[in-house]
């Protein structure tokens, strides 16, 4: 069966053209550009395995950032609840980005985890590519940034 869409509703759901699949990081800069501090943000993000390897409660203070992602890659990414549907876009892509393994994540691949996520949430929702890719553009104030391509 197919059903006919209107001018609107194509037009929210075009795609980014495979060429232009950009790729985003959390930029430390871009938090300390805010007066935050980037261990305090990270720290927040953290699950409960990875601050328990700390070795006291304020050890995080004396990590750099690239320990902290470690830490939080290690400890948080394969954790079920670590990346929820209920959470906000930004903290989603926000956590996703922390734990990655290269620390960057195309927009198809943040995209795709996303729809995933929520599809299968008991109150699903959508984001288009194209308005996903306008929230990432202008998520600096989360220190999220598109990583220059070369």
């Amino acid at each position: 069966m197919t059903t006919k869409a209107s001018a609107e509703d194509t037009t929210a759901q075009e795609e980014t053209p495979p060429e232009e699949d950009p790729r985003y990081t959390v930029e430390p800069a871009l938090i300390e550009s805010q007066g935050r501090s980037v261990a305090v943000v990270v720290v927040d993000r953290l699950c409960d395995a990875a601050l328990a390897k700390l070795k006291t409660p304020d050890a995080w203070r004396t990590l750099s950032f690239a320990q902290i992602r470690r830490l939080a890659r290690e400890s948080c990414a394969k954790q079920e609840d670590y990346l929820s549907a209920g959470q906000p876009v930004l903290e989603t892509v926000f956590r996703m980005l922390l734990v990655s393994p290269s620390g960057t994540m195309a927009l198809s691949d943040i995209h795709e985890t996303l729809v995933g996520l929520w599809t299968t949430s008991p109150s699903p929702r959508h984001i288009g590519i194209d308005a996903l890719r306008r929230v990432l553009d202008h998520a600096g104030h989360f220190g999220i940034g598109e990583v220059e391509s070369k």
